[in-house]
């Protein structure tokens, strides 16, 4: 096959050779590129490669069958082309959906239809009519018609063309930097090739049949040379940066050299709403000035080596502010970074800290602008102010101490418990404040709590600033998990345990001191009676009433300090032969009440010890304090739910409300401590055996004590559980219930428990209380004080 030489041959050839050597170079360094963006540039040079490789063959030929077949391979290129270049520009904006399987098969569709009809039908008819050579110029070149499917394939791919030239185009303008620049080359570097082939075709470049579009490969393969190597496309790709810039949780914006803002993200928007695009950073920041400073200072975190004693920064330390946010503040820290031109003035970079290796400013400025790094802490700074608000307005002292036995943090507390400031106790050792028999308990505390991480128990005296000593319950365990700080919780108990000793005091005086000398005054009150008249024995009754209401006062007290003192520990009773042997002596003791009781064969239940006293209690003083000429007492326990309920109906005046209060206040009064003793005992013993306790008001008169207890297997469920009984007394004589309650007490397993030991439980005697100012020859069941 004979050749002939042609003016355009070399710049093909250099356009192909450069084309693959781009090829090869690209996917040589695959490993460290994007796998769109690589594909779809290496479309692009190779197909430029064959375009350019195959046209210069086309124009070399001598003969129409050599320059036709050569022709083939042109469309091949071409085809190729009008698949990746497309593909190429949209990987280089990020829009990958374009790249799916089926969008890019649709882009495919026409390319693919045009080589296959090259190589089905040939060029000769499909796309030429009449070809001939023609060398008219001084060397050959094939002359032809188009016909309409060569327009139809042009009109498409420049439509194509125009459309990436678009979408290149805003990436030019929204982009900033080497991200500008490598957009606006790439656009240079597509309009070119197309703007000669289109003038080329008018003949003012030269033939009017030579394309001169494959021929500009050799200059835009320079250019885009240019851009892979200098402005590293396939290494800085401005889908991550718009992903990062976008995506971004922190708020990001950038101000230029004039103090202006010329980009921000979403998240910097919600927090500055009034900033936009091109305003003056003092409108945008208007309502944070120390920003407005920052910015205009153009320094970074490298420039302010002082930190900002204004804003309490230090030199290593972001700028925090406090917006206003409508409701609610909101707080943000502030890094800057200054912008500083690149050597060459193209493409800003930053320069984040004295020893970043930044190109030198431009003259006369400190930089391109800076670019500000916003945070929204609110979630954070409030939660540490709520946790700072409760420990400094804690009632306990709170501190952090070290492994070398210093404490680091001393809550302000500590002024108002023992009288010194917190900066005065900072810095000193631990145990410098602990009694001197105390110290060596502590020092052990504060060392098991570093070796076992458990929890440390201590009870100790600290000094307080006016010498006297406080006792102090504290606690001592680590601060986190393999830290070395462990933080201590001492709480002053002082008065606690002094109102604790005077209760110890008072019992021991009611339940000895007292109880004895009721005893000496009824043994002279019965050697009295042999030398007293008739008139006389009258206020010897009195006298014996009044010791057995003070014995029955003295059991009382014990009974309540063994409840309170209980371990919480429960045994299983027999409701059913314990309520018949209590309504039993009850008649003995009072044979003018009529007594009705009412059980099953049995009723097992899983109560406190005590429960016998608790029941004791409410058939006593169904009686006691009953006005009637017939006190009548019904009793009944039947089942209700996963337990059983006890009713104790009277036909008595009623507990005064006065009397109940002692439940819903929790505390006794100094004119109602005679009152209500026995309720509180029932109260404690219910409460310990995880039951319930109710009191209704019965029309006319009369009331209704029910106390619910579980049994073994609902033991565990009856703190959770409401039982399903309604409460009310199961007879339906004269005391039925009618419905009408008022003031239930209803009590779960909150009772206060110790590690005292139990009392064996007693058998109290059977009396009256709450006989003071009672007049001689007077109704001992006067007055019902639930005692």
């Amino acid at each position: 096959m004979e050749w002939q030489p042609a003016p355009y041959t070399a710049p093909l050839l250099v356009a192909s050779l450069a084309s693959f050597a781009f090829a090869a170079y690209a996917v040589w360094n695959r490993s460290k590129r994007e796998a769109p963006l690589l594909r779809s540039f290496v479309g692009v040079t190779v197909a430029s490669g064959v375009w350019s490789l195959a046209y210069a063959g086309q124009l070399s030929a001598t003969t129409l069958s050599a320059t036709l077949s050569w022709n083939r391979l042109v469309w091949v290129g071409i085809a190729m082309l009008a698949v990746a270049w497309p593909a190429f520009v949209f990987a280089y904006v990020g829009w990958v959906s374009w790249l799916r399987p089926r969008r890019l098969l649709l882009l495919c569709l026409v390319p693919a239809t045009v080589v296959g009809g090259v190589f089905l039908v040939g060029a000769d008819p499909l796309f030429y009519t009449s070809p001939a050579l023609d060398g008219a110029n001084g060397y050959l070149v094939m002359e032809y018609a188009p016909t309409s499917a060569l327009i139809g394939f042009m009109t498409y791919s420049y439509a194509v063309n125009l459309f990436t030239f678009g979408v290149l185009g805003y990436a030019a303008l929204a982009r900033d930097g080497v991200f500008r620049w490598q957009a606006v080359l790439l656009l240079v570097a597509g309009v070119a090739p197309m703007s000669v082939g289109v003038v080329g075709i008018s003949g003012a470049l030269g033939p009017r049949f030579v394309d001169l579009t494959p021929v500009t490969f050799a200059a835009t393969s320079g250019l885009l040379g240019w851009v892979v190597f200098r402005y590293r496309l396939l290494d800085l790709s401005p889908i991550a940066r718009d992903a990062v810039f976008t995506n971004l949780s922190d708020g990001v914006v950038v101000v230029d050299g004039d103090d202006r803002v010329v980009d921000m993200n979403r998240p910097a928007r919600g927090l500055f709403p009034g900033a936009t695009i091109g305003c003056d950073v003092e409108e945008a920041f208007a309502r944070a000035p120390a920003v407005v400073d920052l910015a205009s200072s153009g320094s970074g975190d490298g420039d302010r080596e002082g930190g900002d004693p204004a804003s309490g920064t230090g030199p290593d330390e972001d700028l925090r502010v406090t917006i206003d946010g409508g409701s609610e503040p909101r707080f943000l820290t502030v890094a800057a970074h200054s912008i500083a031109p690149t050597g060459s003035g193209f493409g800003p970079v930053l320069r984040s800290g004295p020893e970043s290796e930044a190109a030198p400013s431009a003259p006369g400025g400190s930089g391109d602008g800076t670019v500000l790094l916003f945070r929204d802490i609110t979630e954070r700074e409030t939660l540490q102010r709520r946790y700072r608000a409760l420990i400094e307005k804690s009632p306990n002292v709170i501190a952090v101490c070290g492994t070398d036995g210093l404490l680091r943090y001393v809550s302000p507390s500590i002024e108002r418990l023992l009288g010194h400031a917190p900066a005065e106790i900072e810095g000193r050792p631990v145990i410098d404040l602990v009694h001197p028999d105390d110290r060596r308990e502590a020092q052990a505390a504060f060392e098991r709590a570093f070796e076992t991480d458990d929890q440390q128990l201590l009870d100790h005296r600290i000094a307080h600033a006016n010498g006297n000593w406080r006792q102090f319950e504290t606690t001592v365990e680590r601060l986190f998990e393999d830290t070395q700080e462990v933080v201590i919780t001492a709480t002053d108990v002082t008065e606690s345990r002094r109102y604790e000793q005077r209760l110890q005091v008072l019992n021991r005086v009611l339940r000895h001191d007292l109880k004895n000398d009721t005893n000496v005054i009824g043994g002279y009150a019965d050697l009295l009676r042999d030398h007293v008249d008739a008139d006389g024995d009258e206020y010897l009754d009195v006298i014996d009433r009044k010791v057995e209401t003070l014995t029955h006062l003295s059991d009382q007290a014990r009974e309540i300090d063994v409840a309170l003192h209980s371990d919480g520990a429960r045994t299983e009773i027999d409701l059913s032969p314990l309520v018949t042997r209590l309504c039993g002596s009850l008649e003995s003791s009072f044979p003018e009440t009529t007594v009705t009781v009412s059980t099953p064969d049995s009723a097992v239940v899983c109560a406190d010890e005590l429960l016998e006293s608790a029941v004791r209690n409410v058939l006593e003083n169904a009686v006691v304090h009953n006005d009637g000429d017939q006190p009548i007492v019904e009793v009944s326990v039947d089942r209700d739910g996963e337990g059983f309920r006890v009713a104790v109906a009277d036909n008595g005046p009623g507990i005064p409300p006065v009397e109940r209060s002692v439940f819903s206040e929790a505390r006794e009064t100094a004119l109602e401590h005679a009152s209500g003793l026995g309720l509180w005992l029932v109260h404690w013993i219910v409460t310990e055996s995880g039951g319930e306790l109710e009191i209704h008001t019965r029309e006319p008169t009369g009331t209704l004590v029910t106390m619910w207890f579980p049994t073994p297997d609902g033991a565990s469920a009856a703190g959770d559980e409401e039982p399903a009984g309604d409460g009310g007394f199961a007879g339906d004589g004269e005391f039925a219930d009618n419905g009408e309650s008022a003031d239930g007490v209803a009590s779960t397993n909150d009772g206060a428990k110790s590690t005292a030991n139990r009392e064996p439980a007693e058998t109290r005697p059977r009396g009256v209380d709450g006989d003071a100012g009672r007049e001689p020859g007077s109704d001992p069941r006067r007055r019902r004080d639930g005692g």
